[in-house]
């Protein structure tokens, strides 16, 4: 069915039956799949809904604190694995992971946060209920919230407040919800503190 969708489109934007078919390849299929479909029918250009745009706010939120490594170094935890390089990035572009010492120019650094975003974040995240009807500032604060404590916390055991406030569409209560994600009491909670409000401001941006 998704073959003969893809083989078959000759994608008029105007047509609302192929704009809800694609919306729903995209939500079910992986970015990686659409893509080689893409290629291997010869499509230049396939249309990306809202859903999966890339909020820029939030990317910006992310480089504020998250640091940048040009050369890459060790797992801070392990010691070792994963070898991490940019803003945190452990496989470069083909997939394939670093090994130290390898070095990247910036622009490699933010074309891998970008791609991590679209390939790793956004097909979680666009799972979240009414994420469709959130603003660019809500869907960047849940973005850097997820960067920065991993793609699957909706739903999560862990997270029971902001999954709750979230499910209920409690808009006005979630900044409050995400401050309490900041390790009370830990000798990162100074920083962790300031990320949560930030992420806050954004989300009533």
């Amino acid at each position: 069915m998704t073959i003969k969708f893809i083989d078959a489109i000759k994608f008029n934007k105007n047509t609302p039956e192929q704009l809800i078919a694609w919306e729903y390849l995209q939500q079910n299929v992986a970015p990686d799949v659409l893509d080689e479909f893409a290629k291997l029918y010869r499509i230049k250009s396939l249309p990306i809904t809202s859903k999966y745009d890339v909020p820029a706010k939030g990317v910006d939120l992310i480089k504020e604190f998250e640091g940048c490594h040009l050369q890459a170094y060790p797992d801070p935890l392990s010691g070792n694995l994963p070898i991490t390089i940019g803003w945190g990035s452990t496989r470069d572009l083909n997939g394939k992971p670093f090994k130290l010492g390898q070095k990247i120019t910036q622009k490699v650094a933010d074309d891998l946060l970008i791609s991590q975003i679209k390939n790793e974040f956004l097909p979680t995240l666009s799972k979240i209920p009414y994420w469709s009807e959130m603003s660019d500032g809500k869907r960047g604060a849940l973005l850097s919230f997820a960067y920065n404590l991993g793609s699957g916390f909706y739903g999560s055991g862990n997270f029971s407040s902001i999954t709750g406030r979230l499910k209920n569409k409690e808009w006005d209560k979630v900044p409050d919800a995400l401050y309490l994600y900041r390790n009370p009491g830990s000798n990162v909670e100074a920083g962790l503190a300031r990320r949560r409000k930030a992420e806050g401001k954004l989300w009533n941006s």
